[in-house]
């Protein structure tokens, strides 16, 4: 396994993170497909085949706040249609359209972004809320560019220091690395999934 991992470009593993953590905010992609775990596994890649994880952070920081950007305007152009048909905001009701609009008329907006980053549902339908509110886009795009770049370099590290640690530890270590990293990416994963107070189940 090592040795096909050595021999991959890493101009691949940059584009798979980076259409991944973009289409999270911009398509939505993020209801299915937790970033957490795109993000940790390319990190850990990036360790074997010796690409900085520097450059790494900085693709999917990049990446997520544009897709951010794409999110917000897709909220703030056609948050109110979509709101009548996607399969979301119908089991929700209409309880998307006044979170939006408490996120355009709250002094906590800004945080709320920026905290809605490391939570995988809101961190796929906030941008588009945030759009619908209408929230002031500097603002919405100061809070979407600093919570990615927090997010992308927290969940690189744990990738990345995770696989130095796997290759320099006994194998007895090894299982309870895995098993742990496994239990914390899986727990804030199901916690991010969980229903907030005072919203529907």
């Amino acid at each position: 396994m090592e040795a096909f991992l050595t021999s991959l470009d890493p101009w691949i593993l940059y584009l798979v993170v980076g259409a991944l953590t973009f289409g999270e905010s911009a398509a939505f992609l993020g209801l299915v497909l937790p970033g957490e775990v795109t993000l940790v596994g390319a990190a850990a890649v990036a360790s074997v085949i010796g690409v900085d994880p520097v450059v790494l952070a900085f693709v999917a920081a990049a990446s997520a706040s544009a897709g951010g950007l794409v999110g917000y305007e897709v909220g703030r152009r056609y948050g109110r249609r979509l709101a009548a048909w996607n399969p979301i905001a119908t089991r929700l009701g209409d309880h998307m359209t006044r979170l939006a609009e408490r996120i355009g008329l709250a002094r906590t907006a800004v945080p709320l972004v920026i905290a809605g980053r490391f939570n995988q549902v809101t961190r796929a339908v906030v941008p588009a809320l945030a759009g619908m509110a209408p929230m002031p886009l500097r603002r919405f795009a100061a809070a979407n560019v600093i919570g990615a770049v927090l997010w992308s370099a927290a969940f690189t590290t744990v990738g990345f220091l995770s696989a130095e640690w796997w290759r320099d530890s006994s194998g007895a270590f090894q299982a309870v690395l895995a098993a742990s990293l496994a239990a914390v990416v899986g727990g804030w994963v199901a916690l991010s999934r969980l229903p907030r107070a005072g919203q529907p189940t």
